[in-house]
């Protein structure tokens, strides 16, 4: 790995190791095992309600996508993922928060992630990029019932710091792995910023 990322690691680290702290993985084993690829070692690091993912944890491929509520190819790519991951057992999808467009952008993120504390986030993720039009808070009020959440445990984890570190923690590694939009992606341990069709991942991946 190069000094960048060793340095980038050791700051990320202690910025948010409140956090990092519900995580798997180590400090050392962050920084200096090169025994794991990059990717798997930010899925490692980000406690488990910060990851919305389709598809199995031993899959054999893993797609990684940083993505915004607001961004039009992550709208466009969504169906395609979604797709991808359900038609192949040996795949995995693993959808990672970088709300970086507008603020709102950091709101549903904040109701994703809360919706992902009862195990609703696939759910509620599925229902925003199932909008069609503007997301307005008509619509974002019905995308939660939909989703299938309590209401009031809802409404409890959305009052919770955890919430706002998880998503910062999220955004901080996408940034640091050279997001500098959105979407952008890993295929296995290959990064690639902008779309990519799921035509292109199955090449990708069948390599």
């Amino acid at each position: 790995m190069r000094l960048s990322l060793r340095v980038f690691f050791i700051v990320f680290f202690f910025s948010v190791i409140s956090v990092v702290s519900k995580a798997e993985i180590t400090l050392k084993d962050l920084i200096f095992d090169d025994s794991k690829p990059y990717h798997i070692k930010i899925l490692e690091t980000l406690p488990k309600n910060a990851i919305i993912q389709v598809g199995p944890d031993n899959a054999k491929h893993t797609v990684i996508e940083f993505f915004d509520y607001f961004c039009g190819y992550c709208k466009k790519i969504h169906p395609e993922l979604i797709n991808l991951a359900n038609s192949r057992d040996d795949v995995r999808v693993v959808f990672l928060q970088h709300p970086i467009l507008n603020e709102s952008s950091n709101v549903i993120a904040r109701f994703a992630i809360a919706a992902n504390m009862q195990g609703k986030g696939i759910e509620f993720h599925n229902e925003i990029f199932s909008i069609e039009g503007s997301i307005t808070q008509e619509k974002l009020k019905e995308a939660v019932i939909k989703s299938g959440v309590n209401q009031i445990k809802f409404q409890i984890d959305l009052e919770k710091d955890e919430v706002d570190k998880l998503i910062a923690l999220s955004s901080f590694i996408a940034g640091g792995s050279g997001a500098r939009g959105t979407p952008s992606m890993f295929v296995n341990e290959f990064f690639y910023p902008g779309y990519l069709s799921k035509d292109r991942i199955e090449g990708l991946l069948n390599q």
